[in-house]
C-alpha cells in the first residue's frame, strides 16, 4: 500500500532558554498538531493513530504524547503512542505510522515529535530512603536522558571525539562546515524558505513565527576562539545547539488522502541500523546506505539529504563516506545553526524536507538521524 505525506507543520526552533522557553513541551507539541490539522483540513475524528516522539520525559507527566493530542483538541477516542528513542524519536514515530498504514491497520496517522530542552528539570535521587551522610547531587535530566550514553558512561560529544580521532577530522574543517550551516540557515530564514511549514507559537512575549538560532554574523575567527567542549576538537560552535520545538506530519493511504489536497511527497521506505554505542555517529550512514541500496538507488540519485547535524565532525564523516556533494547535504542549514530539540528533530526535519522537495520539484529526498546507543534511522521520500 502506498503511503503519502499529505503535509507537515512545525514550530519555529527556539534557542535554548530563549524565544520558546516559557512554553512547555506539551504546548509546543499541541501547537504543531493543531496547526497540522487546521492546515490539512483533516477531520480529527477520522484519525486512526497519533504517534509522537519525545526524549526528555522527566517531569512531563503520564503519557506525554496523549497530553499533546488532547491539548491539541483531538477527540478522546483517537489512540496515541509516545516513542522515546533519543534523537531518533520523531522519525521513528513517523516510521511507525508508515508501518501502521502499510499493514492495513489504518489510513490516517499524525506522527512526529516534540521537545523543550529549556524546561528539562533537574532530578534528585535517593530521597525515598534518605541521605544520611554527605551531599545529594542534582542531575540534569537534559544531559542524562538525551545527551549521555549509559553504556559508555560518556557524553555524546566525547564519543564523537573518538570518531574525530579514528577518521582524522580536522578542527578547521568542522568550523568551516559550521560556518556554512549558519550561512545557509540564516539565508533560508531571511528569505522565507521555511515560512510555509511554520506554525507560530504564542508566548507571554507575543507570537514567535520564525526560527531562532542561526547567526549570520559568526565567522571562522569567532569559531576558532571557542574552547574545546570535550577535551579535543569539538566546540560549542561545531555541535548542534540546544533547542525547543515540535514538528509533525500527516500520513495517509492514497485513498484517504483524496480530498485533502495535493500531497507533498510519498513515503517510499525507511531503514534502521545499529552498531556499538560508541560509534553512533557512523550508524546514520549505515542506515542511508541500506535504505538506498534496498531501493535500487545511489546517493547521487538523491537531490536533498536532510541529516541531523548533531556534530559537524559527524556530518563530514557521513559526507565523505557517502560521497555527497555539499549541495546535497542540508542545503538550508542544519542543527548546528537551527538547533536540535532531541525528540522533535525527526518530525521537524521530515516536515522541512517534504516542503523543500515540493518547492524545488526534486524527486528524491532522505531524512536521517543518528540515535544515542549506537543507532541511525533514515527515510526515503519521493516527490
Amino acid at each position: 500500500m502506498s503511503v503519502v505525506l499529505v503535509d507537515g507543520a512545525r514550530t519555529p526552533h527556539g534557542d535554548y532558554l530563549g524565544a520558546l522557553a516559557a512554553v512547555s513541551a506539551i504546548d509546543l507539541g499541541a501547537t504543531a498538531v493543531s496547526g497540522l490539522v487546521d492546515r490539512t483540513g483533516v477531520d480529527p475524528g477520522t484519525l486512526d493513530w497519533v504517534v509522537l516522539g519525545n526524549a526528555i520525559q522527566a517531569g512531563l507527566g503520564q503519557v506525554p504524547g496523549r497530553q499533546v493530542a488532547l491539548a491539541a483538541g483531538l477527540p478522546a477516542a483517537v489512540p496515541v503512542t509516545t516513542v522515546n528513542e533519543a534523537s531518533g524519536s520523531g522519525l521513528r514515530a513517523i516510521a511507525h505510522g508508515f508501518d501502521h498504514i502499510t499493514a492495513g491497520r489504518g489510513d490516517l496517522v499524525v506522527a512526529g515529535g516534540f521537545e523543550s530542552m529549556s524546561n528539562a528539570p533537574h532530578t534528585l535521587s535517593g530521597l525515598r530512603t534518605g541521605t544520611r551522610l554527605g551531599d545529594a547531587t542534582l542531575v540534569d535530566s537534559m544531559i542524562r536522558d538525551a545527551l549521555w550514553d549509559e553504556t559508555e558512561d560518556a557524553h555524546m560529544g566525547v564519543l564523537t571525539e573518538r570518531l574525530v580521532d579514528r577518521f582524522d577530522v580536522p578542527r578547521s574543517a568542522q568550523e568551516e562546515y559550521a560556518l556554512e550551516s549558519h550561512r545557509r540557515a540564516a539565508a533560508a530564514v531571511e528569505s522565507g524558505l521555511f515560512d510555509a511549514e511554520l506554525v507560530p507559537v504564542e508566548t507571554p512575549d507575543g507570537p514567535v513565527a520564525r526560527d531562532h538560532g542561526p547567526r549570520a554574523d559568526t565567522s571562522l575567527d569567532a569559531l576558532a576562539d571557542l574552547p574545546p567542549a570535550f577535551g579535543g576538537t569539538i566546540t560549542a560552535g561545531t555541535a548542534s545547539d540546544l533547542s525547543d520545538g515540535a514538528g509533525v506530519v500527516l500520513l495517509a493511504s492514497e485513498a484517504a488522502a483524496a480530498g485533502l489536497g495535493e500531497p507533498l511527497a510519498r513515503v517510499v521506505d525507511y531503514a534502521v541500523a545499529y552498531r556499538e554505542p560508541e560509534w553512533f555517529g557512523m550508524a546514520v550512514a549505515d542506515a542511508v546506505e541500506t535504505l538506498l541500496t534496498g531501493n535500487g538507488l545511489t546517493p547521487a540519485d538523491v537531490a536533498h539529504l536532510e541529516l541531523n547535524e548533531a556534530f559537524a565532525a559527524q556530518m563530514l564523516y557521513v559526507r565523505d563516506r557517502l560521497d555527497l556533494s555539499p549541495e546535497q547535504l542540508n542545503p538550508r542549514g542544519g542543527a548546528i545553526a537551527l538547533g536540535h530539540p532531541i525528540g522533535a528533530s525527526g518530525g521537524m526535519l521530515a516536515t522541512s524536507l517534504a516542503h523543500a522537495l515540493y518547492d524545488a520539484g526534486e524527486r528524491y529526498g532522505v531524512v536521517g538521524m543518528s540515535i544515542g546507543g549506537g543507532g541511525g534511522i533514515a527515510m526515503l521520500l519521493e516527490r
